[in-house]
C-alpha cells in the first residue's frame, strides 16, 4: 500500500510543448548547453539553452552500431537502449546506459566516457568503457535503470533495477566507474517481482531520498505509473515513507500520480544546481505519446514536492 502526505498533492501540471522522450535521464550543463540522453536507438540525446526549448542532437551511437560486448551480454539486442544517466568525474561525463529486451532479466548496465558533450568540438568522442554489471536470473536485481548519486563526500553510488529481486544500490570506484572492489549490491526497494523501477537516488541536508516509480509503464493513455519516495540517512538505506514503513516492505510515500492529460509520470532525474527534476509522462490529448517535462523540486517538513 502507497502511503500518501496530502501536503504532496496539490496541482502540477500545465499546459506546454514538451519534447518527446522515454526515460529522460539527469539535466546536465555543459559548455552553454542543457543535455539530457534518454532512451532510443543510439542513445536520444537533446540539447537547449534555456531549458523550455529542446532540440535533437545526434544519438551517442551511430544506427546500427553498438559495443561489441553487448552481443555476448544481452543476445537479441537491436540497439534501442534504455534509461541512461550520467555524470562528471575526473574531468569527463560518465554516461551509464540499459541493455536488454522487454520482460527480460537478461540484461547489462554499459558505460561510455566523454571529455564532452559538445558534438561541435574536436574532442568529442564517446569511449566504450564496458560493462559494469549484468544480470541473468530473475530473482536478482535487472541490470536496467541506472541512476547515479555523488556523494558530499565523493563517493559515487549506483542505483539500478527494475522488478524482479527489486532495486538495489552499490558503491563504484570514484576512479573508474566501475563497481568498487569488494562491494556487494544492496536491496533498496521492492522484490519479489513486484512493479518498482526507475529509481533516482539524491542528497538533501542529512538524508538520501530515494525516488521511484510503481505501477505500468510504457502503455500510453493506460499506463499507471506513479512516482513514490522514501528517505534514509545511509545512501544503502533502509528507505522509509512517512510512515516509518520500508520500501522493501510495499512502502513508499505518493509524489506524483496521473493529472488531466499527464498520464503515468515517471523517471526522476535530478538537475541539483537549480533545484529542477526532468520527468516523463504520457499525454493524453496527443496520442498517448512519451513527452520529457522539467519541473521544480522543494522540500515541505522534510518530504519532496514536486511544482511549477
Amino acid at each position: 500500500m502507497v502511503r500518501m502526505l496530502s501536503f504532496l498533492l496539490f496541482p502540477l501540471w500545465v499546459l506546454a510543448q514538451d519534447p518527446a522522450s522515454h526515460d529522460p535521464s539527469t539535466i546536465i550543463y555543459d559548455a552553454g548547453k542543457y543535455y539530457f540522453f534518454s532512451t532510443g536507438n543510439g542513445i536520444t540525446v537533446q540539447t537547449s539553452t534555456d531549458l523550455k526549448n529542446w532540440q535533437l542532437a545526434e544519438p551517442v551511437f551511430k544506427k546500427g552500431t553498438w559495443p561489441e560486448w553487448v552481443n555476448a551480454s544481452v543476445p537479441g539486442f537491436k540497439g534501442h537502449f534504455w534509461a541512461p544517466d550520467l555524470l562528471k568525474m575526473n574531468g569527463k561525463y560518465y554516461l551509464y546506459y540499459s541493455c536488454s529486451t522487454f520482460g527480460s532479466s537478461t540484461s547489462a548496465l554499459g558505460l561510455a566516457t566523454n571529455v564532452t558533450l559538445d558534438q561541435k568540438s574536436p574532442d568529442y568522442q564517446w569511449k566504450d568503457e564496458g560493462m559494469v554489471i549484468e544480470s541473468k536470473d530473475r530473482k536478482g536485481f535487472n541490470a536496467i535503470d541506472p541512476s547515479l548519486l555523488q556523494d558530499t563526500d565523493g563517493r559515487i553510488y549506483l542505483t539500478y533495477g527494475s522488478y524482479f529481486g527489486g532495486i538495489g544500490t552499490v558503491e563504484l570506484d570514484a576512479s573508474t566507474g566501475k563497481v568498487k572492489a569488494g562491494a556487494s549490491v544492496t536491496k533498496v526497494a521492492g522484490g519479489n517481482m513486484s512493479d518498482w523501477e526507475a529509481a533516482c537516488l539524491i542528497k538533501e541536508g542529512q538524508y538520501y531520498y530515494l525516488f521511484a516509480n510503481n505501477g505500468q509503464c510504457c502503455k500510453g493513455v493506460n499506463s499507471t505509473y506513479y512516482i513514490v519516495v522514501g528517505r534514509s540517512e545511509n545512501p544503502l538505506g533502509p528507505f522509509l515513507d512517512a510512515e516509518c514503513k520500508d520500501l522493501t516492505r510495499g512502502g513508499g510515500t505518493l509524489v506524483l500520480r496521473t493529472s488531466g492529460r499527464y498520464i503515468g509520470p515517471g523517471h526522476v532525474g535530478l538537475l541539483k544546481e537549480k533545484k529542477l527534476v526532468s520527468i516523463h509522462y504520457y499525454d493524453a490529448e496527443d496520442n498517448g505519446k512519451s513527452k520529457q517535462r522539467t519541473v521544480r523540486l522543494h522540500f515541505k517538513k522534510g518530504w519532496p514536492v514536486l511544482s511549477e
